[in-house]
Order: structure tokens, then C-alpha cells, then sequence
């Protein structure tokens, strides 16, 4: 069993959303009340919330943000496993360190592949780090952890020689809906859109709600959240005439997210690429039904729990809005099917799967 092991844990200082939510998630199970020592290096100062959520043998290495983070972070990492010999290293950030040392071992969380799968829909930043560093650091894991699935077969795909060296998590999640039962469908009211990334397709989901009919807009307005919402979508809700039914909402806290999880009527996630589809996971824990796109890695633990619409269109997409909105004995199908599909989420079972893949049990 690994004594030590060093972790490039700089995603836990930004907003716990996407990626940042599930290294946080996946820390705490691994980190738990283990015997293991755990490094955690950030090249920028850890919330304190954060860091008092990870108990046990855990030190942490921090810089102050000022520098480029990979730099930073390529030479703690080096100088970290020096001073450790046998320690594993985890990588949480699409990284490893190029120049570590031999004996150590190498692991990798591999969170999705858009720099291969989507580069046309990559910015130009990620597509750059895909090839310089996220490839080298896959080519060298001795371990790779796909947090999906779906990843794991993009990897065996395009990377056939990681087959033996692969192993697929289930889905990850976070209850942040508390009430003991949902809010009935009469008290609902609005679609919720996740993520404004270009790979969202939150062109195609606003196309589909200005083809929703007045009534249903008046009454279901389009929650959007995101990190950081970009103008296109402003500007594409004023040339359909829907800016009044928008409503935006950037960098929006947990308990913001718990508000529109426990009130919209559904989850709109029409993503053309998702690793895992975190916010459709979300979305079942908390009994909202979600429409999701076919032939994504979110159709396999959807269950009933929402509409899977292929091929993604405009007409398809606002029908399955329009039946969840207006067909309610539909609607609690979906609800209760999405809280049963939920029962199978969850961070236990990822911490679980990873400990034994990695070796830590």
C-alpha cells in the first residue's frame, strides 16, 4: 500500500463548479480517515472552507497565485516527490509532472478529451494544453481514473495501449436539494440551463425556447447559470425576442443551485460533449427531470428520469420541453424516476471505486 501520496490539487482554489466540484468530491473520499499521507500542492491559496473539508494526514503545499499555475505547479510537484521517495502522485488538473522522478507512480484523473474529440469547439487555450500537456501526462500515468464510461472508451479509442492501464468510475454527485420530497409540478416554474461553454449549445436551447409557445415561456422563464456567461447568449435572446423570459446567473453560489434544482421544472442539458454531465447527475439527486442529448455518457444512468432527445434538434428539443411542461402526469414519471436513477449516485461509490483501482483499500 502507498504511504504518501502527492496530489496537484490547484482546481480546489476556483469556484467549486465543473471539474473543481469533483476533485473536491473525490479528495474527500480518498483523503478520509486513511493511513496515507496526503501533499496537496495549489499554486494559489486554498478557501479555508475547502481546506476543512479534507481531514486527516493531510499537509498542504500553497503558492500565491501570482505565477503561471502549471509552472508552479511542475516544480512542487518535482520537488515534492524528491524529498518522498515511493510516493504516488495523483493529478486532479490534466497534469503530471514531466520531470518527476522514475520511481514514482503516476495517476490521472481524465476528466474528458474535447481537445481530440471537439477541438473545433475547444478554446484555443484548453486545445493548446490538450496536446502539450494533457496527452504527455496520459501517455505517462501508470494509472489512468476515467471519471466515466464514456471516457474510458474515448481513451481506449484513440489511446489503445492504455486498455490495461484504464479503470471507469460510476457517476459522482452532490444532494443539494435537502426537502424530503420534491415541490409538486404546480409549483414549478422555469427550464434551467447549466454551463454557456460553446459546447453547451446554448444556441440551440434558446432557438428551442423561443419556439416554446407564449404561454409556456410566461410561465417557465430560462434560468441560465454559469461560471461566467458569455454576450452571445444575450444577444441571441434579444434577436428572438425572449430577453425578457431570460434570466442569467452568473458565478451562482450552492445555494442559489439548491434553489433552482428544488423549483425549475427541468433541467435543459442539450451539451454536444459532456465527460460525465455533473449537473444531470445533480439534477436526478434532487428529483428534477433532465432532457439530455442520445448517445451521451448522461443516457446511462438517466434511466427514466427525463427525455432523451436524438437527433438533436430545435422542433425535438421544445417538444420534450413543451410535454414536460404541460403534461404533468409525464412530469412526475420523470421526477420519480429521476430520484430512483439517483439512488445509484454518488460520491461514496466513486471514492470506493477509485480506492480500489488506485490501490489504497
Amino acid at each position: 500500500m502507498t504511504d504518501t501520496v502527492v496530489v496537484d490539487a490547484r482546481m480546489l482554489a476556483y469556484p467549486m463548479t465543473g471539474i473543481g466540484r469533483y476533485a473536491l468530491e473525490l479528495l474527500t473520499q480518498l483523503v478520509g480517515d486513511g493511513e496515507q499521507e496526503w501533499v496537496l500542492l495549489s499554486s494559489a491559496p486554498v478557501p479555508a472552507g475547502v481546506r476543512d473539508r479534507l481531514r486527516g494526514n493531510v499537509g498542504w503545499v500553497e503558492g500565491d497565485g501570482q505565477g503561471r499555475a502549471e509552472y508552479w505547479t511542475q516544480r512542487a510537484s518535482r520537488r515534492e516527490l524528491q524529498r518522498r521517495p515511493g510516493a504516488a502522485y495523483l493529478g486532479l488538473a490534466n497534469s503530471l509532472p514531466f520531470l518527476g522522478p522514475r520511481a514514482a507512480r503516476y495517476w490521472l484523473v481524465v476528466y474528458d478529451l474535447s481537445f481530440v474529440a471537439i477541438p473545433y469547439l475547444t478554446d484555443r487555450q484548453d486545445l493548446v494544453k490538450g496536446y502539450l500537456v494533457t496527452l504527455p501526462a496520459i501517455l505517462k500515468a501508470d494509472r489512468l481514473l476515467a471519471i466515466s464510461p464514456s471516457i474510458e472508451a474515448q481513451l481506449h479509442r484513440w489511446f489503445p495501449w492504455t486498455r490495461r492501464r484504464t479503470a471507469a468510475l460510476p457517476p459522482g454527485g452532490t444532494k443539494l436539494v435537502t426537502r424530503p420530497e420534491p415541490l409538486p409540478f404546480e409549483r414549478r416554474s422555469g427550464f434551467l440551463m447549466v454551463g454557456a461553454h460553446r459546447r453547451k449549445n446554448g444556441g440551440l436551447l434558446l432557438d428551442a425556447y423561443a419556439a416554446l409557445a407564449p404561454e409556456t415561456r410566461a410561465r417557465h422563464p430560462l434560468f441560465v447559470i454559469a461560471r461566467s456567461i458569455p454576450e452571445m447568449i444575450g444577444r441571441r435572446a434579444r434577436a428572438l425576442g425572449v430577453e425578457r423570459n431570460l434570466r442569467l446567473c452568473p458565478d451562482a453560489s450552492d445555494a442559489e443551485l439548491e434553489r433552482l434544482y428544488g423549483e425549475c421544472l427541468a433541467l435543459v442539458y442539450p451539451s454536444v460533449y459532456e465527460g460525465l454531465g455533473l449537473p444531470v447527475a445533480e439534477a436526478l439527486l434532487a428529483g428534477l427531470p433532465a432532457i439530455v442529448p442520445g448517445e451521451s455518457p448522461m443516457t446511462r444512468f438517466l434511466g427514466g428520469g427525463g427525455i432523451v432527445v436524438w437527433p438533436l434538434r430545435v422542433p425535438a428539443l421544445a417538444a420534450a420541453m413543451e410535454r414536460l411542461a404541460t403534461d404533468a402526469r409525464a412530469w412526475r414519471a420523470c421526477s420519480v424516476a429521476a430520484r430512483d436513477a439517483g439512488r445509484a449516485i454518488g460520491w461514496e461509490q466513486v471514492g470506493e471505486a477509485a480506492r480500489r483501482a488506485l490501490g489504497l483499500e
